[in-house]
């Protein structure tokens, strides 16, 4: 008998989206990936060879392995690695400057205030057990491939193969970013009975790492065949990773490991095979913003998505975002807020710095800005589902302290559907993108900063500013360069989830996130009508903590109590 793959028990870490414990009257939500979710395998491979539908999680090898059908709905139980909604993006970009959570007792609060510093026994970032969990699906699934190749084509039985090394190179880069490159690292399903496992090196780490993706990219399609359709009626590999996805991968993976030229290398892969960022050709200051309103029912030509997930929602179900972050006049429960810190950072839209000390900026803050920031932030007077959103203190939606609305003065625009009612049922199929190309733009900017080769670095970066219509930056060295990148990247995946680990590999946690206080803004309604907005301290008075040694998560402790070959890094005993 051979035991499928199936989804770990989740743990509601950064990597999840968090589960909410207020009484949120919703009815019970029905979603699936854009591939067949795991949930369904069993039942598929029931119907597909009839047998009877017993209810299990494991068959005969030879109905597992018994043909091509069966071995992709094997590997469909992999896809839930690449995520859900954004839930998990906002509550990791809460822990840096530029989101933060409107809750005093919310966990990241909590944490940025160092009231719940990271230890080996309690670490609101680990995912070292959910993680090796998988590591250890994906070397059980290419072993059980090896023992059954024969039943397939060998083209068939490589790109199986390549989209498991795909996932195993995932969640060892989830691995390597929290834990320096160094954890339990299996490249095969260790000996029965064996607990005592070694740390590896961050060098067979990346080795590892790009070992897999390369053969990913070698053995992926660059498109699969959408002939065939499921029983949702959607095509039977729509969402599976391609050769894009796979270069895409290690792009980012080598960033991190800063292996400049693998990563931009990699990047160039991904360049030729035809993404592009998306764009509206009617409406040019648009496409940011639309980008984010994909629907799965209305699909568009949309070529900068490379490793996307989508959800589909019957009508009678709910969806519970826009709950969790819209604003109070929408039935939301406002639970985080962009800082001012980001704000400012939107620049005009002819490129200028935007400063509350300029008078004429100052009168009127929020006209002229870049379409990024329409596109990301409900303001004081924003136009918002054919209404005019207001945040001046004493309104519904106002600036206050203590939670249920804004301390910052701002709402998240971005990632909401703005065809959503205000109340009632809210169903909804936005696509989540884990991977875009105007990220691997970015990737490929600063790796070849990092290599010398300015002019290509501000060639990347200028065409991620010309979707928006902002004039080409210039700099003369790599220092002025990495100030333009670090900024673009601030700005173009504002709520993505990049954030905290970008500040982190950077080396910037202590100056960004530590001794710091961020700013909100406080709108009031003067008697004349009009606004007068102050800047003020959003955390209230508290005093952000981030010690050196966070750039380092330590090894969990119930490892270490497991696991005598495993030793605690220097930092953390």
């Amino acid at each position: 008998m051979v035991t499928l793959p199936k989804l770990p028990e989740k743990k509601y870490d950064t990597e999840a989206v968090k589960v909410k414990s207020k009484p949120v009257a919703m009815k019970k939500m029905k979603s699936k990936n854009k591939i067949l979710a795991v949930t369904a395998f069993a039942m598929l491979s029931l119907m597909g060879c009839n047998i009877d539908p017993i209810l299990t999680d494991s068959y005969s090898e030879d109905v597992a392995w018994s043909n091509v059908d069966n071995l992709r709905l094997n590997l469909n139980g992999f896809y839930s690695l690449i995520g859900g909604y954004y839930g998990s993006e906002v509550e990791n970009d809460a822990c840096t400057d530029i989101l933060k959570m409107n809750g005093p007792r919310d966990s990241e609060n909590l944490f940025v205030f160092g009231s719940a510093p990271i230890t080996p026994a309690a670490n609101p970032f680990n995912n070292w057990d959910n993680r090796h969990t998988w590591q250890l699906s994906c070397c059980r699934f290419l072993h059980n491939l090896a023992e059954h190749r024969g039943n397939f084509p060998e083209s068939i039985a490589n790109e199986a193969e390549a989209e498991a090394r795909f996932f195993r190179a995932l969640v060892n880069f989830d691995l390597a970013k929290r834990f320096g490159a160094s954890f339990i690292l299996h490249k095969e399903l260790p000996v029965m009975g064996e607990k005592n496992h070694a740390r590896c090196t961050p060098e067979e780490c990346w080795d590892f790492i790009y070992e897999d993706l390369t053969f990913a990219a070698k053995y992926l399609p660059k498109r699969w065949d959408d002939a065939t359709k499921d029983p949702w009626g959607e095509a039977t590999h729509t969402g599976r990773v391609t050769q894009g996805a796979a270069w895409g991968m290690l792009a980012r993976a080598m960033l991190y490991a800063q292996r400049w030229k693998d990563a931009s290398d990699a990047a160039l892969e991904v360049k030729k095979l035809g993404y592009a960022l998306y764009k509206n050709p009617s409406r040019p200051d648009k496409g940011y913003g639309e980008l984010f309103m994909n629907r799965r029912s209305a699909r568009v030509d949309n070529n900068e998505s490379i490793i996307e997930c989508g959800y589909s929602y019957d009508d009678e179900m709910d969806y519970s975002f826009d709950y969790f972050y819209c604003p109070p006049s929408d039935g939301g429960y406002a639970e985080a807020s962009p800082t001012e810190d980001l704000v400012s950072a939107y620049e005009m839209a002819d490129g200028r710095e935007f400063s509350w000390s300029d008078p004429t900026m100052k009168a009127n803050p929020y006209v002229g800005r870049e379409p990024r920031f329409y596109a990301s932030i409900l303001y004081n007077g924003a136009p918002w589902k054919g209404q005019t959103l207001y945040t001046y203190e004493g309104c519904n939606d106002g600036y206050a302290l203590g939670g249920g609305t804004t301390c910052t003065g701002y709402y998240m625009r971005k990632l909401f559907d703005e065809n959503l009612p205000k109340n009632g049922i809210r169903a909804t199929d936005l696509t989540y993108y884990y991977m875009r190309y105007a990220e691997v733009l970015l990737i490929y900017a600063e790796a070849m900063a990092e290599q010398g080769d300015i002019p290509a670095a501000l060639e990347a970066l200028n065409e991620v500013r010309a979707r928006v219509d902002l004039p080409a930056k210039s700099a003369k060295n790599k220092t002025e360069f990495m100030k333009l990148l670090r900024h673009e990247r601030m700005i173009e995946l504002a709520f993505e989830g990049h954030r905290f680990w970008d500040i982190r590999r950077w080396g910037l946690g202590t100056t960004l996130l530590n001794d710091v206080h961020m700013k909100g803004i406080k709108p009031t309604k003067t008697s004349e009508g009009t606004y007068e907005y102050k800047v003020v301290d959003c955390d209230a008075g508290s005093t952000r903590v981030y010690l050196e040694k966070y750039n380092r998560f330590p090894i969990p402790l119930s490892e270490l109590q497991q696991n005598t070959a495993c030793e605690q890094f220097d930092e953390w005993k």
